[in-house]
């Protein structure tokens, strides 16, 4: 049985999640009462945060997922979407199918809550992909010299933001994500970020308004002397080419303060604002590419109603076909088993239609997994190079058509934890 976890099982709860994450450090009974309380505080909140757990026969708790509910800009809309985390299987329960239930919980939430699309950081991407999540952007971590940035802007019109500036901070960085798809909206633990000061913040305002926000940390460079910190990023947001540059600018003044800056961001095109961008590895790629960033994958996404999901994009700044158009595109989701087979998409009246087929058809113009079309869809990776790669079958079909009519222009972007 699966239910929402109350306040007597938050015990429990936290004896499950410190084996499950020993990072995590919470092993001593004082740590382990720390965490209650912070699932009481959070439970006491309108903040979107849910926590589920599984229990077995015996009543006892198997394992646990956390639901935040979150607004996120999907190609210039904003939609309800769920996010998962803190997904922990009791110790003695592995091998149990555990972890499939709950994920089959969520799925099952998500769809009764109309919510379309779904997203985790996991700690297995082998192991979530089989799920049917798709990768979603790639993050770029850059280390660069402070004088790397650009110094044209003014500097001098920088100012250290406090918490007392939090509802100018979230109105900034809310702006800057109606402004990017794949950007959630403020959510409630970041709100308590900036209450408690977990970061220093500077900003620039134009005509009163805040138009930039940067939310950083100096940390000491590891096994050095206590002169030598690096500048480190957390967030950086800005709603003009003027509050970027100002920003910059300050950044590029820190040279003797600061050996290196560490910003990450799932735009490459950052590395064309910067003089000098190699990092400190002094690693050559052949023949000679400096080493500029190191990568990760993280963020994924699946789609949880193919339905709503094209009813959606008609209201999207897709191009649509010019003429009626028909496809038939074969889904493999043996995750939910209401989107696994033949759906005809339909194109007429300016508007796209999705319904399931029951009879099988030959030959499909696209077979593709529920991964790659929510990942295709979000706009991480674009269906000619999944052709490309050989993931998907194609007959009698135009790649680029394909992506002109389903896929964003620009890929997602996100500076959410959860």
């Amino acid at each position: 049985m699966i239910r929402a976890l109350e306040e007597k099982d938050y015990a429990a709860t936290a004896d499950l999640v410190s084996m499950a994450y020993p990072g995590m450090g919470i092993q001593s009974s004082e740590k382990k009462q720390e965490l209650v309380e912070r699932f009481i505080r959070e439970q006491k909140e309108h903040n979107g945060i849910q926590y589920y757990g599984c229990f077995n026969e015996a009543g006892q708790l198997v394992g646990i997922y956390r639901r935040s509910d979150f607004e996120c800009n999907i190609n210039g809309q904003f939609q309800r979407i769920f996010g998962i985390g803190m997904v922990a299987v009791h110790i003695l329960h592995k091998k149990e199918k555990v972890a499939f239930q709950l994920l089959s919980h969520f799925h099952e939430e998500a769809r009764k809550e109309k919510v379309t699309l779904v997203a985790l950081y996991p700690f297995s991407s082998s192991f979530y992909r089989k799920m049917g999540y798709g990768y979603g952007p790639i993050k770029y971590e850059f280390k660069i010299k402070p004088g790397s940035f650009n110094s044209t802007g003014k500097k001098d019109l920088v100012q250290l933001l406090s918490p007392a500036d939090e509802e100018e901070i979230v109105a900034v960085y809310n702006k800057f994500a109606e402004k990017h798809h794949g950007m959630i909206t403020r959510t409630w633990n970041e709100r308590q970020h900036i209450k408690n000061a977990k970061t220093l913040y500077v900003g620039v305002r134009e005509e009163g308004q805040l138009i930039g926000a940067l939310a950083f940390t100096l940390d000491p460079v590891k096994d050095s002397n206590f002169l030598h910190q690096n500048l480190v990023i957390h967030e950086w947001v800005w709603l003009n080419q003027k509050a970027y540059k100002q920003l910059a600018a300050w950044v590029h003044s820190q040279q003797d303060q600061v050996d290196r800056v560490i910003y990450s961001t799932n735009n490459p095109a950052f590395i064309y604002s910067l003089n000098n961008p190699p990092n400190d590895s002094n690693h050559l790629i052949p023949s000679v590419y400096h080493e500029v960033a190191r990568t990760g994958s993280g963020l994924m996404y699946r789609i949880t109603d193919i339905f709503q999901f094209i009813e959606n994009m008609n209201d999207q700044a897709l191009r649509k076909p010019i003429q009626n158009t028909k496809i038939v595109v074969k889904i493999e989701d043996s995750f939910i088993p209401e989107q696994n087979g033949l759906f005809e998409l339909s194109f007429s009246n300016e508007k796209w239609l999705a319904r399931k087929l029951e009879a099988e058809i030959k030959q499909p113009n696209i077979q593709i997994t529920i991964q790659d079309l929510s990942a295709w869809w979000m706009g991480c990776v674009s269906i000619k190079e999944l052709n490309n790669y050989g993931e998907i079958e194609l007959h009698n079909i135009v790649t680029d058509d394909l992506d002109d009519w389903f896929m964003p222009r620009k890929g997602p972007i996100c500076m959410t934890n959860f």
